[in-house]
């Protein structure tokens, strides 16, 4: 018996209905995007405790899946929150400060005067007092600016932490269920599937373990330092070093420097070297035992690579672009690593996508 053939006229007509109820559905959907990919998120990396907790009590998807969420609400998102407030309560501050004019700033003014005085030894026509405080100006403006759109924005998030817990807590009773709905319509055989989706995985947790965990680390003991040697908004700076610490070389020195030669300029000695220990002993350092820990096994990107999809994702997505912007790197990556064997044909054995 011969196998019937579609109807075009049908098949068309189906497309047309898919592809816009597609669109409809994605515009519905799209308010909430941001709490899906961080429950997404959080659910990979918190599968390993998922997965033990559930041993633990007895196979149970839902109290595994709520001890799964209330761990990630203690361990991750109620600092996340605080650390916001604190981050915009500095913000403001200098916001404040600024407004007030240059009063607020009398170790900066002495600071620049002294620099400015030496150079002007050499060159008579130097000026860096006027040229500071014209980059302030600058500055001042573009706090104005976005100032309302920071806060907004932190603010978006708080509303949004209930639609990411309860997204995570179905993403982890339900995962088995997702799962096998991706491998039931992709069109790649499942190998194929099951593969990609082991890449995408290992590629997450490697790039947030190894480098944003590292990186979140480093900026916390830098704030740290700052808050125990006296620097002034210490939650900013340390925010700021977090993101500068995945560039290669360089690194929290960006910031550490500059902050040691403020405590030094105002003759604050002892906490200027007791910083630049801190900073090269413990927060230097501890990228070197940090690492290769949370690495272990998976896909390697350049930190530089990672420093760049932070800045672009920031850019492009916001605040939650700090993860989004490695994520999509690390998906382009787990991609680019299955590609060789899709073109050639080839079956892949196991999960680790090596080819046959």
């Amino acid at each position: 018996m011969a196998k019937p053939k579609p109807n075009i006229g049908e098949l068309v007509f189906f497309w047309i209905l898919f592809g816009a109820f597609g669109i409809l559905t994605f515009m519905v959907m799209s308010p909430y995007i941001t709490a899906i990919f961080l429950a997404g998120v959080f659910t990979i990396l918190f599968s390993p405790f998922h997965a033990h907790v559930k041993k633990l009590v007895g196979g149970s998807e839902t109290l595994a899946a709520l001890a799964t969420v209330l761990l990630v609400l203690c361990l991750i998102l109620i600092p996340l929150i605080l650390l916001g407030v604190l981050m915009s309560q500095e913000v403001l501050s200098i916001y404040g400060t600024l407004t007030q004019g240059n009063g607020g700033f009398a170790l900066l003014d002495r600071a620049t005067k002294v620099i400015e005085g030496q150079i002007q030894n050499f060159i008579p026509s130097f000026e860096l007092h006027a040229s500071i405080y014209t980059y302030l100006e600058a500055g001042l403006r573009w706090v104005g600016g976005n100032l309302n759109a920071f806060l907004t924005g932190v603010l978006s998030f708080v509303s949004q932490l209930l639609l990411v817990l309860i997204s995570m807590f179905f993403f982890c009773r339900d995962g088995e269920k997702l799962h096998d709905f991706i491998v039931k319509w992709s069109p790649l055989s499942d190998s194929y599937d099951e593969s990609i989706i082991k890449k995408i995985e290992l590629a997450v947790t490697s790039v947030i373990k190894g480098s944003l965990a590292t990186a979140i680390l480093q900026g916390a003991l830098l704030g740290l330092g700052f808050a125990l040697f006296s620097v002034p908004n210490p939650v900013l700076w340390g925010v700021i070093a977090t993101v500068t610490s995945l560039l290669p070389v360089v690194g929290t020195g960006i910031i550490l420097l500059p902050a040691v030669a403020f405590l030094f300029i105002g003759s604050h000695f002892i906490s200027a070297v007791g910083l630049l220990l801190w900073g090269i002993f413990l927060v230097g350092l501890i990228d070197n035992v940090t690492r290769p820990m949370f690495m272990r096994r998976g896909i390697d990107i350049h930190p530089f690579l990672i420093f760049l999809s932070v800045l672009g994702g920031l850019a492009y997505f916001g605040p939650i672009g700090f993860l989004a912007g490695p994520i999509v790197l690390a998906f382009f990556f787990a991609l680019l690593d299955i590609y060789p064997a899709i073109v050639k044909g080839q079956a892949i054995n196991g999960t680790d996508g090596v080819s046959k």
